[in-house]
């Protein structure tokens, strides 16, 4: 199943089974000479069942079509293989790029190390390698063609700037038809839901990105934004100035409680703030496990932007971070 959005740029909807995220928009730009697939699902059956057969019905030939990853995450990444074949060209950033291939040089398992020191209970992290994130990614070596800041791609008579974007992920980007106003936003920008923000091993300060980059590509004119995930509503400056200030509420209300709670662990932390899953309020004994990993992430990343900026002290007690305001 597809559908076209506008001359030859057509969607093909990837059902993500069991997540809340429901599913992947990966976007088709057809041309009769070469095509390109933007981001591409998790490496599951059933992604990989309404991928291909969108694909087929569009009459993508893969031996003359290539694939631009907007980032590392699987459920943009985790096809890729399973599609390309040796005379496809799969783009991604040099810093996604080799965090993906230094997973797989070192047949990466997840300890549980850095969520251990966030505060989350053994019990729950024996159930770490069961997130999507981990089962469903990419498992096969892929040889990437390296994009930066400023690149340009031609396909199907567009020309397609790539705009580094870091903060969802580190090499996180964007793609950009200027002539047309069309920006590909991965999960830069999201429209009903808020991209998760989260801390990363080698890339200090995810949220101080994260906001910088929006408000790098809020110069850019932007007609229709297309994001990885749900549909649009409202314009791009709308949605980025909701963004900020969903973090700045978010912040605010952290340093409420650190000021009532001084020596919180990032996990406890987490526990206090107000979350929704599925569109509503969920109190954290109910938050599904899923989930826990990317709510602590996300309080972490808020809780170094505020250590970088001065706001936060942190103690280890040996095991786990403690956080407070004095």
């Amino acid at each position: 199943m597809f559908t076209q959005i506008e001359g030859n740029i057509y969607t093909i909807p990837v059902a993500l089974v069991g997540n809340p995220l429901k599913e992947l928009n990966c976007y088709v730009i057809k041309d009769d000479e070469r095509s390109l697939v933007i981001d591409t699902g998790f490496r599951m059956n059933e992604c990989y069942t309404a991928l291909t057969e969108g694909l087929a019905e569009l009459g993508i030939d893969m031996n003359r079509a290539d694939i631009f990853l907007t980032h590392l995450h699987a459920d943009h990444t985790g096809l890729a293989p399973e599609i390309a074949t040796p005379d496809t060209r799969v783009y991604i950033t040099h810093e996604d790029g080799g965090r993906i291939l230094y997973r797989l040089r070192a047949g990466f398992i997840d300890t549980g190390a850095e969520y251990r020191e966030q505060g989350f209970p053994e019990e729950e992290l024996l159930h770490l390698n069961d997130a999507p994130s981990m089962k469903y990614t990419m498992n096969k070596f892929l040889s990437f063609t390296y994009v930066s800041d400023g690149d340009e791609l031609t396909y199907g008579g567009r020309r397609l700037q790539v705009i580094e974007t870091p903060g969802h992920t580190p090499g996180h980007a964007c793609l950009y038809d200027r002539e047309n106003k069309i920006m590909f936003l991965g999960d830069h920008v999201l429209f009903n839901i808020t991209p998760n923000i989260t801390t990363w091993p080698n890339f200090r300060d995810p949220l101080g990105h994260y906001v910088h980059s929006l408000m790098d590509i809020s110069i850019y004119d932007v007609r229709l934004p297309l994001p990885g995930h749900r549909a649009v509503s409202g314009t791009m400056a709308e949605r980025i100035g909701a963004i900020i200030e969903h973090h700045g509420a978010r912040i605010r209300e952290m340093l409420d409680i650190l000021d009532a709670n001084p020596g919180m662990t990032p996990y406890e932390l987490s526990g206090r703030m107000t979350w929704r899953v599925r569109g509503k309020s969920s109190a954290w004994s109910d938050f599904p496990l899923s989930q826990k990993w990317f709510a602590v992430g996300e309080t972490a990343a808020h809780l170094e932007y505020l250590l970088c900026r001065g706001r936060v002290k942190r103690k280890f007690d040996g095991r786990v971070w403690h956080y407070s305001t004095d």
